[in-house]
């Protein structure tokens, strides 16, 4: 791993761990400010808040949600990652600084961010209590996901998700008019293009990397979560990805979940 570091809201982050993440040195910031404006403003924050993040890098939500979150009123923060040195370096420096950021890894086989991992997605759960959190987040994690995980984490996402606490989960959702404008926008044969029709309502990217990027229709989606104990708590958030919509709200599309 390379010494070099970008400095952060007075964090040296390792540029080869925060390339893991999505994004280089110049995103960053950028990216993480972003998340927590649309977090604020369709899912709210508040100091007393306990928060869960699935996927959670190198702390580009955590390190924000550190001068929000305030552990007087409550406040907690969970995150977990399959990515160990992602993790290792947030316990050594976030959670260090912070105790009520708590780390964990979860060694979970994957083709691309940890393909040595030793369990399956299904022999996990999420190392958390029930009924526990007020938001649970997911940035570019179902995006990378076929559908016996995806279900995996819905059904946790019922357990330990409070009766009134909501999740945000970023997807990508299509249909024919949509896959047509994602074409037109990304030309390069390494684009968001999903030519690969898996199932019938489940596209990929490339064919050799299947995880690499996921898209689901809206009717799929909807099954799953009101399958798993969840609801839509509004219509899914437009993303720009595929050019298709006018006023997208994020780069990818949204789920804002609630419990049945």
């Amino acid at each position: 791993m390379s010494d070099e570091t970008y400095g952060y809201a007075g964090f040296d982050i390792p540029i080869d761990l925060l390339r893991k993440t999505g994004g280089g040195p110049e995103t960053f910031g950028p990216i993480s400010e972003g998340h927590i404006a649309n977090l604020r403003r369709f899912v709210g924050l508040a100091p007393g808040m306990s928060i869960l993040e699935i996927g959670c890098g190198i702390g580009r939500d955590a390190i924000p949600l550190t001068k929000i979150l305030d552990p007087t009123q409550g406040g907690r923060y969970v995150g977990v990652d399959i990515i160990k040195p992602s993790i290792d370096w947030c316990v050594a420096n976030i959670q260090k600084r912070h105790s009520t950021f708590v780390f964990h890894h979860m060694d979970i086989g994957d083709e691309i961010h940890n393909p040595g991992g030793a369990v399956d997605t299904l022999q996990t759960n999420l190392p958390v209590p029930d009924n526990r959190f007020d938001r649970i987040i997911l940035q570019s994690v179902f995006t990378h996901l076929m559908q016996r995980e995806l279900e995996h984490y819905l059904s946790e996402f019922r357990r330990v998700l409070k009766p009134d606490g909501l999740v945000y989960c970023t997807v990508f959702i299509y249909d024919d008019a949509i896959i047509e404008s994602a074409q037109a926008k990304n030309p390069a044969p390494d684009g968001l293009r999903f030519e690969h029709q898996v199932g019938t309502d489940c596209r990929i990217n490339v064919l050799q990397y299947p995880t690499g990027a996921v898209a689901y229709t809206a009717t799929i989606l909807a099954e799953l979560v009101a399958k798993h104990g969840l609801r839509m708590a509004c219509e899914p958030l437009k993303g720009a990805w595929s050019g298709f919509h006018a006023d997208p709200s994020d780069g990818q599309d949204v789920l804002i979940l609630a419990r049945a």
